[in-house]
């Protein structure tokens, strides 16, 4: 994977926990159709090089396809953000507080409970940049 062309885009971040636990928790948080019980990953964690990096899905097409359309808009960095922000209060990531600063960007974070009362559909196939 060459990430070299969107690095500067991407959130670097540490994991405090093993890399599983976070896109798990990760699978369970976006944007949701409560009345259909269908929830839409917003964002993903990737590995290179040794270094882990918090990627929104709009920006993984860039890195899947060099054709790809950059679609990403501020919004989706906010919410990447606020994903990060959330993901660093549960202590499972680490993240210069700088780079996520607090916002009212709304995510969905749908409890582990109630996973498997909900469809989780994956906008981007994490294979494909394999």
């Amino acid at each position: 994977m060459n990430i070299e062309k969107i690095k500067d885009s991407l959130l670097e971040i540490k994991l405090l926990v093993d890399m599983k636990v976070v896109a798990e928790t990760l699978s369970r948080i976006g944007i949701a159709n409560k009345r259909q019980k269908i929830l839409y990953p917003s964002c993903y964690v990737i590995e290179n090089e040794s270094k882990y990096y918090l990627a929104h899905f709009k920006q993984l097409f860039l890195l899947a396809r060099n054709s790809a359309y950059n679609a990403i808009c501020d919004d989706d960095i906010l919410r990447r953000n606020a994903i990060a922000f959330c993901l660093k209060e549960w202590e499972l990531i680490d993240v210069p507080d700088e780079l996520i600063v607090p916002h009212n960007k709304y995510i969905y974070v749908l409890p582990y409970s109630q996973k498997n009362e909900w469809s989780i559909k994956h906008k981007f196939n994490l294979r494909s940049l394999i």
